[in-house]
């Protein structure tokens, strides 16, 4: 081996491992900003509140987020980014397309259970997107994952239809909106409610969730 090849070797293992640390930084200052947004609010946390519990200086923040709108949309599309590999997962392991539907609920039902803050989280998240421009990169970046994520739902309905697992009537893209929306929308609405109404109840809000899904899985048949 030259001095060259070495030295080209050498260099490209300190490329990597800057690349590497860079990222990490990045997934500390995202888990850092998700903290305390969930304690003091989308609304009322400052760049400064973020990088004093990433320690770090402002200077240092911005060079990897440009501003609070940037991080909250990093962190929406770690939450997309669950749903989609809770799909690829299903799409890998289940036997036929409605099967692969019933473990995505099934993965969609744990979540609930064991992250229901981050549920909860994603809701103020997306209430907080409204207000912003549908035109910046990171926005457009989030939209993108949710169109992969409904088309994903797509095929695995006609995957379903065209084994025999789904009815044939059934209309995809409408039923994958449809299953989106009810599924996400109705956990977080079931994560506000949690702790508020359990006490009277004689059921859990997992229970609700898991019946909400049965009920959309009864429809395909």
């Amino acid at each position: 081996m030259t001095i060259g090849h070495f030295t080209k070797r050498t260099s490209m293992g300190i490329s990597e491992r800057r690349q590497q640390e860079r990222q990490e930084r990045r997934a500390s200052i995202v888990e850092a900003a998700k903290a305390v947004f969930l304690e003091k609010g989308i609304e009322h946390t400052t760049m400064k509140d973020i990088a004093d519990r990433a320690e770090l200086s402002k200077a240092a923040l911005y060079i990897y987020f440009k501003n609070k709108e940037e991080l909250t949309f990093e962190l929406l599309h770690t939450s997309f980014q669950l749903v989609q590999d809770l799909i690829d997962q299903a799409a890998a392991e289940g036997t036929d397309g409605y099967h692969k539907l019933e473990l995505i609920a099934r993965s969609f039902l744990e979540m609930f259970d064991q992250q229901a803050e981050y549920i909860y989280f994603s809701l103020i998240m997306e209430q907080y997107s409204y207000s912003i421009s549908r035109q910046l990169p990171t926005t457009q970046k989030c939209l993108a994952l949710l169109t992969d994520i409904q088309q994903s739902i797509v095929a695995l309905l006609n995957e379903g239809i065209r084994d025999g697992s789904i009815r044939r009537d059934l209309e995809a893209e409408k039923s994958a909106v449809l299953f989106l929306h009810m599924a996400i929308s109705f956990m977080q609405r079931i994560s506000l409610m949690r702790g508020v109404f359990d006490p009277e109840r004689t059921y859990k809000t997992a229970e609700l969730v898991e019946q909400m899904f049965n009920i959309f899985l009864h429809s395909l048949k």
